[in-house]
């Protein structure tokens, strides 16, 4: 029975798809019905059946308003819009649309074509039914040539319900929006005979220098059968004529072929264009062809259709994932089709501008989580270049994929995904379902996929079990950790996809990226990964007031702060730090080591790109001495895919090193456009550099009473006994820092019932100071108590030495309730002179232990409070300075932090918590600073005020 039911549904869904004639292969008429339709939504079933002959003749119309197709109705303010899956009742709409045609259709074929409805059509014209899809992702049409009435008004008529048997396969993890929110349109061909399909594979010879253009032309006839009294036509041969041409539209190839008469059937007919030396398609090199191809009757062109090729060809083979015969990595990212203003309304501009980022951000690869996108972003991804996994529609319906009573809903959506965009270059593999268990229904849908289009390979996002049956081509892991990529990468001998493998959710995750690509890819097998998500998933909410006004604000729920950028697309940190994890061009090393005087030095370079010679890419260079330019130029090297080779840094400038000063290079990789692959920098390591002199200022002394102040010079740094703590540092009598007290814990991170680290009673259990001639040490041990149950133990050594520098090295033993700190340091309080703050280290961005690919050395400042200063900083010191004469200079090689809530504190931390890595804390147990380790946090720092 189980079989019979498969059967029936892939034929009847065969016979369906064959009207849905792709809108990219261009007609010669068509007409758009997008623009302003009627419009009424339904909000109860009661209002809804109330509606239900809106189609018919005389039917009262007048409570419908005017409203844009293509839309989605709860972005026009019709009503709030719903995420995920309905609880309950879920509102109906209905559509009427009147227009004319030209009168010279009435000896044409017509298709009425949806580009996307959600998630159910009911189509009439006319007053006559046409039929009902469900199916919300996926492109339909119907053949109105019988109901159509060409010179003359026409009406159609659309009822949209947003759910029915089986919508939850529309449904995702995102916005349920429902309307006609793609393109609407006729198209018209010959009424007897035309082109129904056009479709093309390309295949190379065994050097990827020739290949073969495989066209296969359906053409379909309607001429009655000729037996008496009831022949029309038809009995003519007619023929094809295929031309291939360049960017250029100069003629590549061609052929001819004459086709023997067909009565009332379709024939296919098949050629092969044979192509010296093609250029590829890449989504490095994105060459692309038009072929066209004529339908000629009696010498004369009836029809024609043409169709954008790429010469390309997709392996796997040996368990490497490959594109034209070179292993590829792909640098990947999921993506809604979605948008705040429009929802799924989608636009060419707005698919550009998604494109264009990405390519930015070394993005080469774009999963359509969880649906097929819109045709036009598609057409994008071939002609500017973009891998794309084009995902069958399943949703979250895949809970239902062992009840037989869901046969033909999948069997709907695997064959129209695959019709309509199975003549896509950039579409390199196919996805069946969303984080599933692998059910008989899936492996239909797996071998339907791969009957219609066996030159692609298919995976199941979330599968990745050794055991999956070999139609699955591809291993498809979610969230694994670096070490559990690397394990598995090692050993498979199936190409590895990653389809979600790094979620950026907030503004607190991201954690490992780099370590899970590098773990990843490092092997053959490890194809790449896509991170969850693009963007945020905001919608622009209208709410209609009682007065009549309107409202608009963007709505994003909880869990959809997902993105890389905003919603509106504006790049965010992590948008920075996957630019720089994926880009394809970096020097191989940190740092180098060289004697001044010297000419150069050679910088190994990778290029990782897959087919683009580094030649193709242009360094810039600048040698630095701190935040001084000593030197500056560009250059090009020459460099193979997939290896390293060596640049000849010229490092003359440095003539002599300056003690204390810091030497790197900026290195800024761009491509032939001048747009930036990414900048990194190479530390210059002197190793015959001397140490820092150190310049007595004047002699110590020591002054006991309430507190104990050292002084040397104007210098003086102030204790106080009874905490153990610095409670102040000045110079000429102006205070500059004060107040340095231990930190292990934000304000933020205290929920209802979680103590707050930062509130303690402190408590001195040794207090020593002892005074030398050319250092005053203090040693302090002290005991800071939250409550009964959390408490820490600090112990400070203190040092003042005759230069007027003051050097801090604590151990902090906690014993909390709290499993992981998120630091462990020094908090001080800068005086309000302080007002810039420069340091050199990491930046600009924020930089952590397992987030820090997009931060690169340099000196760096801003205004204290500022943006460009808030957040976490590695660094190796830090200066702050305001009115002139006032300033100081902390020396910490390890990060420093600051919050607009707290501007004036400044965390001096020696250890940093590595960011979170989707749910999880950070993957490497170094970087979770577990707190009841029973092993002490050390660190250390210097401040010096400035002369």
């Amino acid at each position: 029975m189980r079989q019979s039911v498969l059967q029936k549904a892939a034929v009847s869904v065969f016979l369906l798809g064959l009207a849905a004639q792709p809108l990219r292969a261009q007609s010669q008429t068509s007409l758009s019905l997008d623009g302003t339709w009627q419009f009424a939504l339904a909000p109860t079933e009661r209002d809804a059946d109330a509606l239900a002959g809106f189609y018919g003749p005389g039917f009262d119309t007048s409570s419908f308003r005017e409203t844009p197709v293509p839309s989605n109705w709860a972005l026009e303010g019709y009503e709030q819009p719903q995420y995920k899956l309905f609880e309950g009742n879920a509102s109906e709409g209905f559509y009427l649309k009147h227009f004319t045609v030209p009168a010279g259709w009435t000896e044409k074929r017509v298709l009425l074509h949806f580009g996307g409805v959600w998630s159910s059509a009911e189509v009439w014209l006319n007053g006559k039914r046409l039929g009902r899809h469900d199916s919300g992702f996926t492109s339909f049409a119907y053949d109105v040539t019988s109901e159509l009435k060409p010179g003359a008004e026409n009406v159609l008529a659309v009822r949209v319900r947003q759910t029915q048997h089986d919508y939850e396969f529309d449904a995702n993890d995102d916005w349920s929006l429902g309307g006609i929110y793609r393109d609407v349109s006729l198209e018209a061909m010959p009424k007897y005979r035309w082109l129904d399909r056009v479709d093309a594979q390309t295949t190379f010879d065994d050097q990827f220098r020739d290949a073969d253009l495989k066209v296969r032309v359906m053409v379909g006839d309607a001429h009655k059968s000729p037996v008496p009294g009831n022949y029309v036509g038809g009995d003519e041969p007619y023929e094809l004529r295929l031309t291939l041409l360049d960017e250029d539209g100069k003629e590549v190839q061609s052929r001819r072929i004459a086709v023997p008469p067909h009565y009332a059937t379709d024939r296919e007919t098949r050629a092969t264009l044979h192509v010296e030396s093609p250029l590829h398609w890449t989504a490095e090199t994105p060459n692309l062809y038009t072929l066209r191809v004529d339908l000629l009757e009696k010498g004369k062109v009836s029809h024609e259709r043409e169709l954008r090729v790429g010469f390309r060809q997709i392996s796997t083979e040996g368990g490497v994932f490959r594109v034209n015969g070179q292993a590829v990595k792909l640098r990947g990212v999921n993506r809604h089709d979605e948008y705040p203003d429009v929802g799924r309304a989608t636009t060419r501009a707005q698919w550009l501008q998604d494109i264009t980022l990405m390519k930015a951000a070394n993005i080469n690869f774009v999963r359509t989580s969880h649906y097929p996108p819109a045709a036009g972003f598609l057409d994008l991804c071939d002609s500017l270049g973009l891998y794309v996994d084009d995902e069958v529609p399943m949703g979250s319906g895949g809970n239902h994929l062992n009840d037989p009573a869901y046969d033909g809903a999948i069997m709907l959506r695997s064959y129209e995904t695959v019709a309509r965009d199975i003549d896509h270059p950039s579409i390199i593999l196919w996805s069946i379902g969303n984080e599933d268990p692998l059910t008989t229904l899936h492996m239909a849908a797996i071998r339907t996929v791969k009957g219609l289009d066996p030159t692609r390979p298919v995976l199941m996002p979330w599968r990745a079990d050794e055991w999956l049956p070999p139609e699955i081509d591809i291993l498809a892991p979610h969230y694994y950790t670096a070490e559990g990529y690397d394990e598995l990468a090692g050993r498979s001998s199936r190409p590895i996809v990653s389809t979600e493998y790094s979620h950026s959710y907030g503004t607190d995750r991201f954690g490992g990226l780099e370590d899970r690509w590098k773990a990843l890819t490092r092997h053959p097998a490890g194809a790449g990964a896509a991170i969850w998500m693009w963007a945020d998933q905001g919608l622009v909410v209208t709410t209609r007031k009682p007065d009549g006004s309107v409202e608009k604000s963007l709505k994003v729920v909880d869990g959809g702060w997902d993105g890389i950028v905003d919603s509106y697309r504006h790049p965010t940190r992590d948008y920075w730090e996957t630019k720089a994890v994926y880009a394809q061009v970096y020097p191989a090393v940190d740092r180098v080591s060289f004697v001044p005087g010297q000419a150069s030095v050679e910088i190994p370079i990778q290029n990782d790109f897959d087919f683009t010679d580094l030649s193709a890419v242009k360094i810039g260079w600048a040698l630095m001495e701190d935040a001084r330019q000593l030197a500056a130029g560009t250059a090009s090297i020459e460099g193979q895919p997939h290896a390293s080779a060596l640049f000849n840094l010229p490092v003359s400038a440095i003539e002599e090193t300056r003690p204390g000063a810091t030497y790197y290079a900026w290195l800024t990789f761009s491509r032939a456009d001048g747009s930036e692959i990414t900048r990194r920098a190479v530390e210059l390591v002197d190793p015959t550099s001397r140490a820092v002199p150190v310049h007595a200022i004047g002699t110590l002394s020591v002054q006991k009473g309430d507190d104990v102040s050292v002084r040397v010079g104007d210098v003086a740094y102030t204790f106080d006994p009874r905490s153990g703590q610095l409670v102040s540092a000045g110079r000429k009598g102006t205070p500059l820092i004060s107040d340095a007290r231990p930190t292990i814990w934000l304000s933020s991170k205290s929920g209802k019932d979680a103590p707050d680290l930062n509130r303690y009673t402190p408590s001195v259990s040794e207090w020593r100071v002892k005074a030398g001639p050319d250092t005053v040490t203090l040693h302090a041990v002290v005991d800071y108590v939250v409550d009964a149950r959390n408490r820490f133990r600090t112990v400070y050594d203190y040092a003042v030495d005759a230069s007027g520098r003051l050097k801090v090295h604590y151990s902090i033993s906690p014993s909390v309730q709290v499993e992981r700190l998120p630091f462990v340091g020094m908090s001080v309080s800068l005086a309000p002179a302080l007002e810039q703050l420069r340091w050199l280290g990491l930046g600009p961005y924020d930089s952590y232990p397992n987030k820090k690919a997009a931060a690169i050395l340099g000196v760096w400042s801003g205004a204290v409070g500022s943006d460009d200063v808030t957040g976490v900083k590695a660094t190796r010191w830090v200066e702050l300075t305001g009115s002139p004469g006032t300033g100081a200079r902390i020396v910490n090689h390890g990060y420093i932090s600051s919050d607009a809530e707290h501007p004036r504190q400044l965390r001096v931390l020696s250890t940093v918590a590595g960011r979170k890595a989707k749910g999880r804390g950070p993957e490497d147990p170094a970087q979770q600073l577990n707190a009841g380790t029973g092993q002490p946090f050390v660190g250390e720092f210097s401040i010096s005020p400035n002369p």
